[in-house]
């Protein structure tokens, strides 16, 4: 008979999680409405981590006379090697057995028995840890409140889309820890997982063409991202809205964005509000990461150009690039090995 995840099973999983997160300091300060760095926790946890061109799996778990190690394919996206490096890590912190995985591990859904059928307990037990490692709880509350995101807005597939880039998870492993947050019911999940990522990304970009959906995110950035902290690809496009008084003579200024080697795509205007007289606008702009290969807080600035003092408006975030690493051991910046992310 099939059988779902073991409520012990997950419990275990789940308290690993979670006493990893508190002993490396991951759910406090800043750091707690940051996405969680798995890799670099790896790092922390002594486990060598080597990049190698695995196929057909995504990564392993080994133990050679007693020392451990972790292997993670480079043949696939970003987020997925996350997931996998957090079941690996699961494996190392609740002391199984060495094991290897293929994407079955991404396929499985915690409400559909059948995928469970004969699953061995430490596999459900890496599942929970993964999820909950990954996506815990209070990342979740964090980015909501950062956002103003209601429980309603997240019945949006759009909304999840934006919260699963903030958070560097999948879009339907965010689904799911959204149902174990109670912030959305299983009914509501299974409505939002018929969506498709490639979808919602075109629609938010629909006169620009995206060559690959899969290697490529779509950000939506607006005020309530100042001083986010935004972890992305290289060739991530990125669309800002900005509130601009451009009727005061007021205007944003992206000369240092494109210094920093960020190609401006598309800029525009749109009305907040059509036909009222000295109403604010949004100032639209399309952005790809391009270039800019180097970690920094980029802040635009809201001027007149003619008294550029004369009380400016600014927006910043923390642009942190993270790519698909190449084959070979992993290595953390000092920022990493020091713990600052």
């Amino acid at each position: 008979m099939a059988r779902a995840p073991t409520r012990d099973a997950v419990l275990k999983g789940m308290r690993a999680a979670l006493r990893l997160q508190r002993d490396l300091g991951l759910d406090q300060g800043p750091k707690r409405g940051h996405r969680v760095d798995v890799f670099g926790a790896i790092y922390r946890q002594n486990v060598p981590l080597l990049f190698r061109k695995l196929e057909p799996l995504l990564g392993a778990y080994l133990r050679e006379e007693g020392n451990p190690g972790i292997i993670l394919t480079t043949r696939r996206p970003l987020g997925q090697q996350r997931f996998t490096a957090a079941h690996e890590l699961g494996h190392h912190v609740l002391n199984h057995d060495p094991h290897a995985d293929d994407d079955s591990i991404l396929r499985r859904s915690p409400d559909h028995a059948r995928d469970y059928m004969n699953l061995p307990p430490a596999e459900q037990e890496a599942d929970a840890f993964a999820s909950y490692f990954l996506v815990p709880d209070w990342l979740i509350t964090t980015l909501m409140q950062r956002q103003q995101w209601t429980p309603q807005h997240l019945q949006n597939a759009d909304i999840v889309y934006q919260l699963a880039l903030r958070i560097g998870a999948s879009y339907r492993a965010t689904l799911y820890a959204l149902v174990r947050n109670r912030v959305i019911s299983p009914g509501i999940r299974q409505q939002l997982v018929k969506a498709q990522p490639a979808a919602i990304k075109r629609a938010l970009v629909p006169d620009h063409s995206i060559e690959s959906t899969q290697n490529i995110d779509v950000w939506h950035l607006t005020e309530r991202d100042e001083g986010t902290v935004i972890e992305a690809g290289r060739d991530d496009l990125f669309v800002v809205k900005l509130r601009e008084d451009s009727n005061a003579g007021y205007l944003w200024n992206f000369d240092e964005l494109e210094k920093a080697g960020f190609a401006i795509l598309k800029d525009g205007r749109e009305k907040v509000a059509e036909g009222v007289v000295g109403a604010p606008t949004i100032r639209h702009i399309l952005a790809r990461a391009g270039d800019a290969t180097a970690h920094g807080v980029y802040t635009l600035w809201e001027r007149r150009p003619w008294a550029p003092e004369d009380d400016p408006k600014h927006w910043s975030f923390d642009y942190r690039p993270v790519y698909s690493h190449d084959a070979g051991l992993f290595r953390p910046s000092f920022k990493q090995a020091g713990g600052a992310r």
